[in-house]
């Protein structure tokens, strides 16, 4: 009975791939390029051009430096509908992004960043870290998770203009 059952679990790992991360150049490659084009498309701070990298699912979660936090696609874009409006600038340019393909469908990015936005009258000015996880959903990465932090906040904080 033993060894049916240690058969089966090493059956059912080898068919989700093992726990090592996958060695797949090309798609580490596109999982970089989609990064890249949600940065742009991020710095551009316009919903159309942002809504195709997210997941419309309801699991997608996101976490902002500002300390909001959405959960599912509604949110998400209820709090985008918002919030970019009011921003006349948005820089964020990550570095050293390091690229995890978890699975051949999964990717985990993690990177520095700094960040300078202007919202309104607020102004934050700062490095932070990122982590995001990606998805392949019907052919193209989505974003299912992610969060932004300042790294350093009372550095990050600008004050009011007067």
């Amino acid at each position: 009975m033993r060894r049916a059952i240690a058969a089966a679990a090493i059956l059912g790992l080898a068919a989700c791939g093992g726990t090592a991360p996958v060695n797949d150049p090309a798609a580490t490659g596109m999982v970089r390029e989609r990064f890249q084009a949600w940065v742009h498309a991020f710095n551009d701070h316009a919903l159309a051009e942002l809504e195709p990298f997210y997941s419309h699912h309801d699991y997608l979660t996101f976490a902002w430096p500002n300390g909001e936090r959405t959960r599912g696609w509604q949110r998400e874009a209820d709090y985008q509908r918002t919030f970019l409006p009011s921003v006349t600038l948005m820089n964020l340019v990550p570095r050293d992004p390091v690229i995890v393909l978890a699975r051949k469908n999964l990717a985990v990015i993690s990177f520095a960043f700094s960040l300078s936005l202007t919202a309104g009258e607020n102004a934050q000015v700062g490095p932070g870290q990122g982590i995001m996880v990606w998805q392949e959903e019907d052919g193209a990465w989505r974003i299912i998770a992610a969060q932004l932090s300042y790294t350093r906040v009372a550095e990050a904080r600008v004050p009011e203009r007067r």
